[in-house]
């Protein structure tokens, strides 16, 4: 009997001690423990730096074809192979006889990089002078026939005739004059010293009537977009690292364009300016349409007082940091800051050199478990911890 009583009071008391739990009576009990998160002032440099991705590239690109002027395009960037033809230039057969580069070649300035045949052309010549005869030919009776004519109706006809004629003249010497022209550019030759990056003609085959020949001239330097709300920090012969992973090179340069149109581009509308960094004394390798990580100084305060920037609150002008003593009292200070960055102000006066100033907290939270009112379990009760 007394075996049977005592399993139901353990039952009575597990079954109560469930009903606490599950209805609140067995509450937390949560404490915090908090403390300072603190930095000492110190004497360092302050840079404020502005990092981008870019690509290199040269300072020029020629676009090359028969019957055409070198054209230059900005940079390196692949553009349509149509850029530098024209319907004249375009309309002649050019026979190639010569190809003397091949891409990744070194030219200079002068050099010979391909020849065509010229006998299309100068039979279009031919043409077109024969043309130019016989507009002068329509020209000259058109004027005869206009003097010549009695009556208002006769002289305007005869008018109307020689403006005709006049038209056509002009257009055939005009005409004439082009094809003349083309003469000129019946050879390729390189513009510049540079670097030969592609060649699209081959030896006993007609040229295409786009692009020819492409090569690249100048110095080599970095081309990068950077987002307007930097933009503002960028100026020219700014001090730029510029960093190439494929050759794990660290290389020296400075600003020397910014774009002065912005544009959005992507999903998220960001507008962003053209900015080109010139490298200074680039390495052997380096090519053009590698990929480049740029990091450009916008401002910096050489040996001075700086703490963590999360240490400063307020604002412009009416900036304070609190202050913790030696005997670990926190008094709140202002002090004048001067250049601020994501990760570093300078402190101009308000603190020395060694102070420690908050920079934020950090808690660690004990929640113990037990029965409402203070109680406990028989036997000592039940207590679980969590830290």
């Amino acid at each position: 009997m007394r075996l049977k009583l005592f399993a139901i009071v353990v039952l009575l008391v597990v079954g109560g001690a469930a009903v606490a739990v599950s209805t609140g009576i067995l509450t937390p009990a949560a404490t915090n423990a908090t403390s300072l998160l603190t930095a000492a002032a110190s004497v360092t440099d302050v840079t404020d730096e502005i990092a981008a991705t870019g690509t290199v590239e040269a300072a020029s690109q020629y676009e090359l074809a028969f019957g055409v002027a070198p054209l230059e395009t900005a940079g390196s960037s692949t553009s349509d192979s149509t850029a530098n033809s024209n319907s004249l230039a375009s309309s002649i057969e050019w026979p190639v006889t010569e190809v003397k580069v091949a891409a990744g070649d070194q030219v200079t300035a002068g050099q010979v990089l391909a020849t065509a045949d010229t006998s299309d052309l100068e039979s279009q010549i031919a043409d077109a002078k024969r043309a130019v005869s016989s507009a002068n030919l329509q020209l000259k009776q058109a004027r005869s026939d206009h003097a010549d004519a009695n009556g208002t109706a006769a002289k305007r006809q005869t008018q109307i005739a020689l403006y005709n004629a006049q038209t056509a003249a002009a257009k055939a010497r005009a005409d004439l004059a082009a094809l003349v022209a083309l003469r000129a550019n019946k050879t390729i030759t390189a513009p510049a010293a540079g670097t030969i990056t592609d060649v699209a003609i081959s030896k006993g085959s007609d040229a295409p009537s786009g692009v020819a020949i492409t090569m690249i001239s100048g110095e080599l330097r970095v081309s990068t977009e950077v987002v307007e709300s930097d933009i503002a920090a960028i100026k020219l012969d700014q001090q730029a690292a510029v960093t190439v992973s494929a050759l794990d090179a660290s290389l020296q340069g400075k600003v020397v364009s910014i774009d002065p149109v912005g544009s959005a581009s992507g999903s998220s509308g960001v507008v962003s300016f053209a900015v080109t960094v010139a490298l200074v004394s680039p390495p052997a390798g380096l090519r053009p349409g590698m990929s480049a990580d740029i990091s450009i100084v916008a401002a910096s305060a050489t040996n001075v007082l700086a703490i963590p920037s999360r240490a400063l609150s307020g604002s412009a002008g009416a900036y304070s940091v609190r202050v913790v003593a030696s005997d670990g009292t926190v008094s709140v200070r202002n002090v004048e800051v001067g250049l601020v960055t994501s990760s570093l102000a300078e402190i101009r006066s308000g603190l020395q050199a060694g102070e420690r100033v908050v920079t934020g907290t950090s808690s660690s939270q004990n929640t113990t478990t037990t029965v409402g009112g203070g109680g406990a379990f028989p036997g000592g009760g039940f207590v679980r911890q969590a830290r």
